[in-house]
């Protein structure tokens, strides 16, 4: 696993929920401000971004496949007992936005901002699995690397 890029998206979805958080959203008339539906919009489109960057890293290196589309990405991941059930129906819906903030912009509304605004947390959890995942490989490594050393004393 390329362990520099993982943290370095990680630092970004993180800096990105810093930005949502700033807009301080409680309920979805909140996205009838139209900063708030184009800032918030555009956050939550670069989060999911950035979590398809996650598990496309993450389906490579473990070698679960070729998605053709990003939802895929997290079917393998689920079938693969990576991330739970929900998780994986979670990221259909956020990819579901993704798509729709990409190429039907013209034609979403504040509820389908907010219900993304809803399960966006799930991009939290997928983190959860990928800093463990990265610390068993960081474990392995050292392991490995400790194998090495003790068989040239």
């Amino acid at each position: 696993m390329n362990q520099e890029r993982l943290v370095s998206v990680i630092r970004d979805i993180e800096r990105f929920f810093t930005d949502l958080d700033k807009f301080q959203i409680k309920s979805e008339s909140d996205f009838y401000h139209f900063d708030k539906f184009y800032g918030v919009s555009m956050i939550l489109f670069s989060i999911v971004n950035r979590a398809i960057d996650l598990g496309e890293e993450i389906v490579t290196d473990k070698k679960l496949g070729f998605p053709n589309k990003y939802r895929e990405i997290f079917e393998l991941l689920h079938k693969n007992e990576l991330i739970s059930d929900r998780l994986s129906h979670d990221f259909s819906d956020l990819v579901h936005f993704r798509n729709l903030a990409a190429h039907e912009y013209h034609s979403f509304k504040e509820k389908d901002v907010y219900k993304a605004f809803q399960k966006i947390n799930a991009v939290n959890d997928f983190i959860a699995v990928v800093k463990k995942l990265l610390q068993e490989e960081i474990k392995k490594d050292s392991q490995k690397n400790n194998g090495k050393n003790n068989s040239h004393k």
